[in-house]
């Protein structure tokens, strides 16, 4: 399996190269988006919590990442493979949540979360071939598919909440809001040289960051435990959990990174000495 980014130029279509790069992150989006009013109306035909809209939409994120991992993954759609990673996430949890969040279902999603994950950690050190940036930036994609789903409160609601919709809308519009900015940056990855990339990767894990405190209230008044103290503490696991992901990769890619250049040269002290005994 060819993993490497083919390292083919920047379509001259900047617009079609936003819709490109956005494309997967709207399906997912919209996986959770059609699920509220499914969900909320009761309406049958849910396999877990997952709606047959949703799982066809999954599954369309998943197909596209496939498509883009036979074309050796060229760089406009760098953004298609995390975002399937993060499908197959949904969906192996999907099946067995019902409609309240419980214990199992926290559990069942963090090892699958994990698993996932650790593909998405060497895949990430196999792209870090062309930059160690690119490496970073995918695994902050991946991270970022969470920010393109929100919790459904008429639903998932463990207590009786008032305003339920209302707070709904505002975490769909949080949710659309990380992805419009997500794509803008994900298209600067795409464009930038070495320098400007940095800055760009820069920018990508600050909002990765700024996620856990943007959605802090979420899990909280899912809970009904709605409270500062409460949300500082998810911000903070957020933070934790992060800067384990984020580290981990930053460590691998930089010895991948060391390790290319021993490599390198290796090879050029080889080459001169063939040339001396020549």
């Amino acid at each position: 399996m060819v993993t490497a980014l083919d390292p083919q130029t920047t379509p001259a279509d900047r617009t079609r190269l936003l819709i490109t790069l956005g494309t997967p992150f709207m399906l997912l989006f919209l996986s959770s988006l059609v699920a509220w009013p499914w969900r909320a109306l009761e309406i049958p035909g849910s396999v877990g919590s997952l709606t047959p809209p949703s799982f066809i939409l999954l599954i369309a994120t998943v197909a596209g990442s496939t498509f883009a991992l036979r074309r050796r993954l060229p760089l406009s759609m760098i953004t298609w493979l995390p975002a399937g990673q993060g499908a197959i996430v949904l969906l192996a949890t999907g099946f067995f949540t019902g409609g309240d969040a419980t214990e199992i279902t926290a559990i069942a999603f963090l090892i699958a979360y994990i698993l996932i994950y650790l593909i998405v950690l060497i895949l990430s050190v196999i792209i870090s071939n062309n930059g160690g940036q690119l490496g970073v930036s995918f695994v902050s994609f991946f991270i970022l598919t969470q920010a393109a789903r929100f919790p459904i409160f008429e639903v998932e609601s463990t207590t009786s909440l008032s305003w339920a919709p209302f707070f709904t809308f505002i975490a769909a519009l949080f949710s659309i809001c990380e992805i419009i900015v997500l794509v803008w940056l994900a298209r600067r990855v795409v464009e930038a040289d070495d320098r400007s990339g940095a800055k760009t990767t820069l920018l990508l894990v600050a909002l990765v960051i700024s996620h856990g405190i943007v959605a802090c209230w979420q899990d909280p008044l899912l809970r009904g435990t709605m409270g500062i103290a409460e949300m500082l503490e998810q911000s903070f696991r957020w933070l934790m959990l992060v800067g384990i992901q984020l580290g981990m990769a930053a460590v691998l890619i930089r010895f991948r990174i060391a390790h290319i250049r021993q490599e390198a040269q290796r090879q050029a002290l080889l080459a001169e000495g063939t040339n001396h005994n020549g």
